[in-house]
């Protein structure tokens, strides 16, 4: 990937092919993040370029006008840069590796009061030509921000970002941990933040070779008979015709997706063949045909916990 940055728009060119660009395209349209700065889309020379942009007047640089920023304000923003991690993740699909965290690149919305990035539509870790990692630029602009706040807030916040960094705290922790330092934002932020119901997967199988169930949760499951990769193990006992890495399960939006990684006797959802690679949405009561297995789908629906 490259990158071009510019005083008011920062553009990247993906040389590499993400097979789930499209849809992480789909999921940020669909989750309006009001942290997220405007893109355009183009192809030039083959390649995907995104052009994300900062026209608005009212949006400027944070390096710009962060000296002029209250200690309550600071506060505030640390928050919001822990938060949006959060929000981005909520949805099972994108990674906070989607978000653009280089401190040069972090803008600010001075008419709505908030933080404004770049959210690329990636499933995978970046990588960075210069060695970097994603959570070194995440640090480094924690740690920007914190510079501006008086010795003993800064301290504390600085104790934060370590525990970070050594797993002591994960992200949920750190807000927590934040809003002891006189955060603003913190009620208001979490009454936007859904915990709606939650779905999970069932797959159940019962035949002549014998019985298997598969529960599925947020992460992707993959379907075989190599045991040594597959969530999902279906033994050559059972069937023959299962190929090593058969299909994978992915969860998105709260909803399931199948696809069939080029299998040799392929992947079908109630009798519909689904082409290699291509998603195809599992529903309640529908029949999961992994070669000549037919599992059950069953969607179970909770609750989730509202954080307190």
């Amino acid at each position: 990937m490259l990158v071009k940055a510019k005083e008011k728009q920062i553009s990247f060119w993906f040389q590499e092919t993400d097979p789930f660009f499209e849809m992480g395209c789909r999921i940020l349209e669909q989750e309006k993040l009001e942290q997220m700065l405007p893109y355009k889309r183009e192809l030039q020379n083959g390649m995907e370029k995104l052009i994300f942009l900062a026209n608005d007047e009212n949006i400027v640089r944070l390096i710009d006008i962060i000296p002029a920023f209250s200690e309550g304000d600071l506060v505030d923003i640390l928050y919001e840069i822990i938060y949006l991690i959060n929000k981005v993740e909520e949805n099972g699909f994108l990674k906070k590796e989607c978000i653009w965290y280089n401190y040069d690149n972090v803008y600010y919305d001075r008419e709505n009061n908030c933080i404004m990035v770049a959210i690329l539509p990636l499933t995978s870790e970046l990588r960075y030509s210069d060695g970097s990692s994603w959570y070194e630029w995440f640090e480094d602009t924690m740690e920007n921000v914190i510079s501006y706040l008086p010795e003993r807030k800064a301290d504390y916040a600085h104790r934060i970002v370590s525990m970070l960094r050594s797993g002591e705290l994960d992200m949920e922790g750190a807000l927590t941990e934040i809003d002891k330092l006189g955060c603003s934002l913190s009620a208001e932020l979490f009454k936007t933040l859904e915990h709606e119901e939650k779905v999970t997967l069932k797959l159940l199988y019962s035949g002549k070779s014998g019985r298997l169930e598969f529960m599925v949760g947020d992460d992707d499951f993959l379907i075989g008979r190599n045991s040594e990769v597959a969530d999902g193990v279906i033994s050559t006992e059972m069937s023959k015709a299962v190929s090593r890495k058969h299909c994978l399960i992915t969860k998105n939006n709260n909803k399931y997706f199948v696809q069939d990684l080029e299998s040799v006797n392929y992947t079908l959802v109630n009798g519909i063949m689904i082409p290699p690679y291509e998603l195809m949405e599992l529903e309640n009561n529908d029949i999961l045909s992994v070669a000549d297995i037919e599992f059950r789908v069953i969607l179970a629906v909770k609750k989730a916990d509202r954080p307190v």
